[in-house]
């Protein structure tokens, strides 16, 4: 049967697998209200040799965020719950640091990763132990109580999944539901996703389900997932198709009669909240954001062992793109964009991301800011370095095992640098953390990477 994507689309798909030596790659297209197209690539079972299909479920990690961010909008457009008012209102003992510091963290701030939380260190447990260390959601919220913030809140972006944990246990306490009934209920049938789950145990018992990979020295060996990853349910635990997905995406993208949400609503979900600067990129509530020339880009990637997601949407053209793979760490953000600029009139992605333009800012750097920078930064991965000469600087990265990598900064806002250069780092944001008295202490890097001076 003859493929329905284009022979540029059929192009794109094959140099991306090739290049990364992908197992499977399940892609869907949207435009103006439709699925476009859809196809599966390569296996979703290496051993077995099953092919991937548009219909593969594979858990989609981090594009559960715009579901819950859903949830929680759902819950405002009903007068139950209040963007702006602190977290504690709907959940009377949540702490978090310390008083002061909990009374400023409001469902905005959370859904747009700026509480200040960071890595708070109650996740990489749920990678090594059999049994889930947490009760339950509330359980772990009840955790967070002794998380040393990165920052205060309100300060700059911190991406932080105890955040979501946090609104998807606020959106259960709220609406008297447990969170996977919500979300089955209010999200995935009123759209049409048939085969979209809240657990693993549902993905794993799928006919039609991805094997997940992860590199090796000798081709691709099988990831392990947690059993139980329902504690993280809001922030990465849904598992999905491209089909139904795209479903989503269309539900997205309809301002004039969606089944999730108003037009209202659903342009608050898909605006910068958290901005990156002034350089047209930031966080949204549970959505990336970022204008590109007069066209706005909503997008969300999504990683966990085994597994890489994408899914892109330009309201303003009406198309969106949907791209699961079963490798993890697989670039499939950059096949996503290549797939848009098939579909639209105008280029806005660069085919190569060593041709990206230069960051445009406005912003000048304080004479003298930069060169308070000056330091080396350690965590327990890497080490940074910071150089430069005046007011330019520049960071170099260095791992334990040897090498090194360097990426010019470029400032875009208040302690706000942007990396330049570098092939890990492009786009990364850092910021500088300073103490009271205006001295840098530490630096955080790629949204919630904490470096020690």
């Amino acid at each position: 049967m003859r493929s329905t994507l284009t022979d540029r689309q059929l192009e794109i798909i094959e140099i991306g697998m090739n290049a990364e030596a992908i197992p499977g790659i399940a892609v869907a297209l949207v435009a103006d209200g439709e699925i476009a197209a859809s196809e599966g690539f390569g296996f979703r079972d290496l051993d077995q040799r099953l092919p991937m299909t548009p219909q593969t479920v594979t858990p989609i990690c981090s594009l559960t965020k715009s579901m819950t961010g859903t949830a929680v909008m759902q819950l405002v457009e009903q007068g139950r719950v209040s963007l702006d008012e602190p977290a504690r209102t709907y959940l009377p003992d949540l702490m978090i640091s310390d008083l002061e510091a909990t009374r400023k963290i409001t469902p905005r701030v959370l859904l747009s990763h700026k509480s200040g939380m960071g890595r708070t260190g109650h996740q990489p447990p749920m990678w090594t132990e059999k049994v889930s260390p947490y009760r339950d959601r509330a359980d772990l919220v009840s955790r967070l109580a002794n998380v040393m913030l990165q920052t205060p809140p309100n300060t700059t972006w911190s991406y932080c999944n105890e955040g979501f944990v946090t609104l998807g246990h606020l959106v259960e306490t709220v609406s008297d539901i447990p969170l996977e009934e919500y979300f089955e209920t209010r999200i995935f049938e009123p759209v049409g996703m048939d085969d979209t789950h809240t657990s693993f145990d549902a993905w794993r018992a799928s006919a039609d389900r991805a094997h997940l990979y992860e590199r090796s020295g000798d081709g691709s060996t099988e990831a392990f997932l947690p059993a139980n990853y329902s504690i993280y349910l809001s922030t990465g635990g849904v598992s999905s198709t491209a089909l139904d997905l795209a479903k989503y995406q269309i539900a997205n993208m309809n301002y004039s009669d969606s089944p999730l949400l108003g037009a209202g609503s659903l342009e608050q979900l898909q605006s910068i909240s958290m901005p990156f600067g002034d350089t047209g990129t930031g966080y949204g509530l549970g959505w990336q954001i970022r204008w590109v020339g007069s066209r706005k880009v909503v997008s969300h990637g999504g990683g966990l062992a085994g597994v890489a997601t994408h899914s892109l949407i330009v309201p303003s053209a009406g198309i969106g793109v949907v791209v699961l793979s079963n490798l993890g760490g697989a670039n499939v953000a950059l096949m996503a964009e290549q797939l848009a600029s098939t579909m639209l009139d105008e280029p806005i992605f660069v085919s190569d991301p060593r041709d990206a333009p230069p960051i445009r800012t406005r912003y000048v750097v304080p004479e003298g800011t930069a060169a308070d920078c000056l330091s080396v930064y350690v965590s327990d991965e890497a080490t940074i370095e910071i150089v430069g000469d005046g007011d330019r600087i520049s960071a170099i990265r260095s791992v334990p095992e040897g090498g090194a990598e360097e990426a010019a900064l470029v400032g875009i806002g208040d302690g706000l640098f942007m990396a330049a250069e570098g092939v890990r780092s492009r786009g990364s944001l850092v910021y500088f953390v300073r103490d009271d008295d205006g001295g840098v202490t530490s630096l955080l890097t790629g949204g919630n990477q904490h470096w020690r001076s």
